[in-house]
């Protein structure tokens, strides 16, 4: 890896120009996931265009993670505090008391709270888990009890105020024996694109399989009778165009558009991170729980897997684990960013051939 120290103020001229916000640019506008060149990665920057490592003394107001389409990636999905319009809303739990709020604060100072639509069937097991999200100027609840059955999602604009309601079952209850529910969890949070949340039942355990796309502008609701390993989103990231599942090594895409593939990967892992430009779907596999990675690249015209790319491998020996893998796209070349427990990278590959460009973090070097 090559770091270049940036020390002269003509160097960084372009720096900056690449960073301001809400500039006109006819670049920015046509092609969203090149508004800026520079890749935040530990304490340095990575140059896409150049695939090389900078240092910077001054940081920029923003950059790729933050301005891109593919923003929505880098972003804790849900949080307990987020802002909205200058205004800060956080949730605030105390058990003993079974109240949740919504705490608003504008300039440090406190504004109002709100009572989140909790329910209370069992007071002496009565506990809610309470998540918000920001979708355009509005604050989303994503709220679970234990011992319900649907998820409470709600959205108020930022005075607080309801606009939505809705709810979505994740466990189903039997009566096996007379006076006793056993209740069957299924279905979980999964995710965010630019405009909708996904939920989907667990790839292990799941007694039901079910995926649920929830809009975030008015609600609707679409159902799928299937587990999804993966979102497949739209070239906008915006919208769900598909799902991936995989299991053993094998593979089924299901777009929605109503077509279907199958493919196997040797020793491919079930979670999927996916990226679709035209009718390539770039794909990267890898284990929640375990160490190590892929990336191939699908051809949807011809349903047959074009490349499959030389991942280097952090190579970890553990016993406790957990690894996550995401994709982005940078003109023709494909960011790949890993963070595992036993450490992180990026590397960049060329989008047309899969050929590896170059290979940023902590690896094991093995002779």
């Amino acid at each position: 890896m090559k770091i270049i120290n940036l020390i002269f103020l003509a160097a960084l001229i372009p720096f900056f120009y690449c960073s301001i916000p809400n500039q006109n640019n006819s670049t920015m506008k046509d092609s969203p996931e090149e508004c800026s060149k520079f890749y935040p990665f530990k304490d340095h920057f990575i140059n896409l265009e150049t695939n090389e490592a900078i240092v910077i003394d001054i940081l920029p107001s923003t950059n790729f993670k933050t301005c891109s389409k593919y923003a929505w990636r880098f972003r804790q999905p849900l949080s307990d505090s987020v802002y909205v319009d200058g205004r800060l809303f956080a949730v605030e739990k105390n058990r003993d008391k079974a109240q949740y709020l919504i705490n608003i604060f504008e300039d440090g100072k406190f504004i109002k709270c709100i009572q989140a639509p909790t329910e209370k069937p069992l007071p002496e097991v009565h506990d809610c888990s309470l998540y918000l999200t920001v979708y355009q100027n509005d604050v989303i609840l994503v709220m679970e009890g234990m011992y319900t059955t649907h998820y409470t999602i709600c959205k108020y604009n930022s005075e607080g105020e309801v606009l939505m309601l809705d709810s979505i079952e994740h466990t189903f209850i039997t009566h096996s024996e007379p006076n006793t529910n056993y209740h069957h969890r299924y279905l979980y949070f999964h995710g965010i694109t630019g405009g909708e949340m996904v939920f989907t039942s667990h790839m292990a355990f799941a007694e039901k399989d079910k995926t649920v796309i929830l809009n975030m502008e008015d609600f609707s609701t679409r159902e799928f009778e299937f587990k999804a390993s993966g979102i497949i989103a739209d070239e906008d990231e915006n919208e769900v165009a598909g799902f991936i599942s995989g299991e053993d090594g094998q593979y089924k895409i299901r777009m929605l558009d109503g077509r279907n593939f199958s493919f196997a990967v040797k020793y491919g892992d079930p979670a999927c991170n996916c990226i679709l430009k035209g009718e390539k779907l770039y794909i990267a596999t890898y284990h929640p729980i375990a160490t190590g990675s892929g990336l191939q690249c699908f051809n949807l015209n011809t349903g047959k897997m074009e490349w499959t790319a030389d991942v280097k491998q952090i190579m970890a020996s553990h016993s406790e684990y957990w690894n996550t893998v995401t994709l982005s796209m940078y003109k023709d070349k494909i960011v790949m960013e890993g963070n595992e427990a036993h450490g992180d990278y990026v590397q960049l590959f060329d989008a047309e051939t899969g050929k590896r460009l170059a290979v940023f973090g902590d690896f094991i070097e093995v002779e």
